[in-house]
């Protein structure tokens, strides 16, 4: 499937949450999203969310950081989303095509948003060292816990673990993480089992994804997705279900009996990927620039990470 439309949207945000736009137009007509639009022409996306602004919200962007772009598969429909987050812009706000505005947090309001609206905001909310535990996961190494504003989040991983000793490993992890605001990712194999602790995702093995039968199994959307992938099928089956990020692997070594892709081939299948890509496999902290240059979001890995 092509991009049928390419677009940049603007999040601004104050106390009450970020700022949406109701649609009056068919399809989702009454949902609301983020203000922007179409990219026209030669258009750049950053000329595109400055027109944007001014057309649909009266106020010029003076500063914003851009922050990548997801495409979002709906029904008959692809959509290329560039994200851009408004820093400064001069003017008063107002809704010059006759349209409702609100501030709102989509992950818990009760309006009607565009399905892409929580894979936007999870785009920001990932980070570019992704830490898997080890097998039998106790401590939290030091490193991490005297670390603030930490560019890293964490998947406890379930091998190796019985369901209650999950349990007890996710309560001491979502303690640590909540504390430092670090999102933590728990594997689907026991999500349902974990009650009330504090989690900010899922990640499906690639077993996982090759069973899912509907969107019902990745219905939870406040939740962050991930999911591993080996091959392009497997990324086809993330991009169908609009999963918020993969991790592709093994990229330079592995302990299995799967092919190596090597860092070229990591290009190739993370080039079809509407999200961002971490590589894992024989991966160090280290290769994070590296990863970059081969269109990677960021690394991920257990033994170079904890150790």
């Amino acid at each position: 499937m092509n991009n049928d439309i390419e677009c940049s949207v603007a999040l601004i945000r104050n106390s009450s949450g970020y700022l949406l736009s109701e649609r009056r137009k068919e399809p989702f007509n009454h949902y609301y999203e983020f203000p922007g639009g179409k990219v026209e022409g030669s258009e750049t996306p950053e000329e595109c969310l400055v027109r944007e602004c001014h057309e649909e919200l009266d106020i010029q962007v003076n500063k914003s950081i851009y922050h990548g772009e997801i495409i979002h598969l709906y029904k008959n429909l692809s959509v290329k989303l560039h994200i851009f987050e408004i820093i400064k812009y001069s003017g008063k706000i107002k809704a010059k095509e006759t349209q409702n505005l609100l501030y709102a947090n989509p992950f818990i309001s009760s309006h009607l948003f565009l399905e892409s609206t929580t894979r936007i905001l999870n785009r920001l909310r990932l980070r570019e060292l992704f830490y898997i535990t080890p097998v039998h996961f106790d401590n939290i190494p030091q490193k991490l816990k005297n670390t603030d504003n930490a560019n890293y989040f964490i998947r406890l991983r379930s091998f190796g673990y019985s369901i209650s000793n999950y349990i007890l490993a996710a309560e001491r992890l979502a303690k640590f993480c909540l504390k430092k605001n670090i999102p933590l990712i728990i594997d689907k194999k026991f999500s349902n089992d974990l009650g009330d602790i504090s989690i900010d995702g899922i990640h499906f093995t690639s077993e996982n994804l090759n069973k899912i039968d509907n969107y019902e199994d990745i219905k939870e959307r406040k939740l962050i997705y991930s999911a591993s992938c080996h091959d392009l099928n497997d990324v086809m089956i993330a991009n169908k279900y609009n999963f918020d990020f993969i991790i592709l692997s093994p990229v330079i070594s592995t302990k299995y009996s799967k092919e190596i892709l090597g860092w070229e081939n990591f290009k190739i299948i993370s080039d079809k990927s509407n999200m961002p890509v971490f590589a894992l496999g024989g991966i160090k902290i280290s290769d994070l620039e590296l990863c970059k240059k081969f269109n990677g979001f960021g690394v991920s890995g257990i033994s170079d990470f904890w150790n």
